[in-house]
């Protein structure tokens, strides 16, 4: 029968970067564990007697749909006692808690699956997870008008699964055969009033969800569902409501795994069912769901090996409910192309035009919140997602809190795979010792913020894909925007009222709250462009190269500087003084005039780049 696929599969068929970490993390728990010998498949029918003991899977389905699995992970197997609990949530979604409760009550039984008993003075099973009160929840679920019983409870299995599963009618034979235990069970359930007739049907409806095939790929996919407060987060079908999967994993908590619940929950601290057929499956509420599947089982009824890899799964990734019960925002607060989200530096038109037709080749990832396993899985996820067709990939960390242990091995080896890849990821951090959390490889850039580092990128994307016009060390001052804008004779006119300046790096040209100092013409160098908040911390607006031109926009508030512009390296320019601009003004107003429109399409442009850029960041951080 046809798996549902998933995207993690989509991409791996490219052969571009191969399995995520998550995915060889997965690989490795299984190739280490796979030589563990302890245990023995259940003899209770001859299917599961004569089980493949090699056989070993792991999943991790999250709760929005997305799969990595390692190991016999497509393998059929009987659900077995698994279906109890997803029995049990059909009986809720029937008839209510209340009605449900009056039949089979919620508390651990400390004793055996199998155990015949029942509670003193009500007759009611212990808990939906022992035989007894899994009989009493198949029997409460009703036929309906176009389906059987049985065939009500097998859809629900297959919507939560996201495909059609079917019974196994040798595995249904032998369970028929081998079911006198359970016959006495129902037959006890119905001396008691629980189950109210002739238990018989409720009985052999009980052997049949038992026998419905699944797959350790379809276990994980069942209970990501149930991590999803119900809803198939493949197909988005709701299987459930959010109440019922509520009181279903609550239950699962203390009863899932019988006698060996207590220790479970100290070790592992997931809600978890197993099965005699080998699986396995844990959830993590709102995150994942763990499966697993390996035949040979311990003196409990639960998998060896499952338990040791839910074990490990746990430890490693911090999924134990008492470490993950912080609350956090979605880990990706927002990606976006660079073009859309341009650095500070202005470029001239050449720069500019390479810039919009490659600009998507570069990507922001913005992280925040903690990278504890759900998060960590989600930002690799979106790393990886958008490198397939980004080269150059932005990973802001600023605004994480948390960062777990192995969070950075997994980011590492995220990065790596990209780097092999021809794909280059660099970081935006406060700590510029992020870098060494990355080990061996090519030292990692990371950048003080956005800004620069999308000024890295373009630099990168100019240089492979424009000429030397585009990042020019020297621009004549007729050829610089401004001027460019009027006639060439004009250009050179004005250009012959200009004067020359010099400042070395680090020295400031201009400062706000002074008097208008001139047209500068920059012709070598870089020029930051810089204010104050109120509070007095600095903020850079702008980087401008050679070509730009500043201090004109102090003709617009009342000739006074509202920026501060520093030489970020040795700096040349071309000033038109206010003294020659008086002398322009007297001596060829037209010139003037003309040179004043050339002044207003130039700031016009300029501002309708800046809200432009306003409005993409406008849910983003300071930069």
């Amino acid at each position: 029968m046809p798996h549902p696929s998933t995207e993690e599969e989509g991409r791996a068929e490219t052969g571009l970067f191969g399995p995520s970490a998550v995915t060889e993390y997965l690989q490795q728990v299984v190739e280490q564990l796979q030589d563990v010998r302890d245990g023995e498949p259940s003899a209770s029918i001859p299917a599961l007697a004569r089980a493949d003991t090699e056989r070993f899977g792991v999943v991790i389905a999250t709760a929005d749909g997305h799969v990595y699995e390692a190991g016999s992970t497509r393998d059929e197997f009987s659900l077995q006692s698994i279906s109890k609990a997803f029995t049990y949530a059909l009986a809720l979604s029937d008839l209510g808690a209340e009605a449900v409760h009056a039949k089979i009550d919620v508390e651990p039984s400390g004793d055996a699956y199998n155990e015949i008993s029942l509670q003193p003075g009500t007759g009611r099973p212990a808990n939906p997870m022992i035989n007894a009160g899994a009989i009493a929840s198949t029997w409460l679920v009703p036929d309906s008008d176009r389906d059987l019983r049985r065939d009500r409870i097998r859809e629900a299995y297959s919507r939560c699964a996201g495909r059609e599963l079917a019974i196994s009618p040798e595995v249904l034979a032998q369970e028929h055969d081998a079911g006198d235990r359970n016959r006495a069970l129902g037959y006890l359930l119905a001396s008691a009033g629980i189950i109210e007739g002739d238990p018989a049907q409720a009985l052999e409806d009980y052997f049949a969800q038992c026998s419905v095939l699944i797959t350790c790929r379809d276990l994980a996919l069942m209970g990501a569902t149930l991590a999803n407060g119900g809803t198939n987060p493949l197909t988005g079908d709701e299987v459930f409501d959010v109440d019922t999967v509520s009181r279903v994993l609550s239950v699962m908590s203390s009863c899932g795994m019988y006698d060996d619940a207590g220790e479970w929950m100290v070790r592992v601290g997931l809600p978890a069912k197993s099965g005699v057929g080998g699986g396995i499956i844990a959830v993590l509420p709102g995150e994942l769901a763990v499966a697993t599947f390996s035949p040979p089982l311990d003196r409990h009824g639960n998998s060896v090996r499952g338990v040791l890899a839910c074990e490990r799964l746990s430890q490693d990734l911090d999924l134990h409910f008492t470490h993950t019960a912080r609350v956090s925002r979605s880990t990706v607060r927002a990606s976006y192309p660079i073009d859309q989200s341009p650095s500070l530096v202005r470029r001239n038109a050449e720069a500019e035009s390479v810039l919009a037709e490659h600009g998507r080749d570069g990507v922001v990832v913005e992280l925040q919140g903690d990278l504890l396993f759900a998060g960590t899985e989600t930002a690799i996820r979106t790393i990886r997602d958008v490198a397939y067709d980004a080269r150059y990939v932005v990973v802001d960390v600023r605004r994480v809190d948390v960062i777990a242990e192995y969070a950075m091995p997994f980011l590492a080896k995220t990065r790596a795979e990209l780097q092999a890849a021809g794909r280059t990821v660099v970081a935006v951090a406060s700590d510029p010792g992020f870098a060494g959390s990355f080990g061996g490889g090519p030292p990692l850039e990371v950048f003080p913020s956005r800004a620069a580092a999308i000024k890295w990128v373009e630099d990168a994307l100019l240089e492979e894909h424009g000429g030397p016009e585009c990042t020019p060390s020297r621009v004549r001052p007729v050829e610089s925007e401004l001027f460019s804008r009027l006639d060439p004779e004009d250009a050179r006119a004005l250009r012959a009222l200009t004067v020359e300046r010099t400042w070395t790096a680090g020295e400031n040209i201009l400062r706000a709250g002074q008097n208008f100092a001139g047209i500068h013409l920059l012709v070598s160098g870089s020029v930051s462009m810089s204010l104050r908040t109120p509070v007095g911390e600095r903020v850079e607006l702008q980087v401008l190269g050679p070509g730009m031109s500043f201090g004109e926009l102090a003709l617009g508030t009342g000739d006074k500087q509202h920026v501060t512009l520093s030489a970020l390296t040795d700096v040349t320019a071309r000033v038109l003084t206010p003294q020659a601009l008086t002398e322009l003004e007297q001596q060829d107003p037209a010139l003037g005039l003309r040179l004043w429109r050339a002044l207003a399409r130039d700031g016009f442009e300029r501002a309708d780049q800046q809200w432009r850029d306003a409005a993409v960041h406008a849910a983003s951080s300071d930069w």
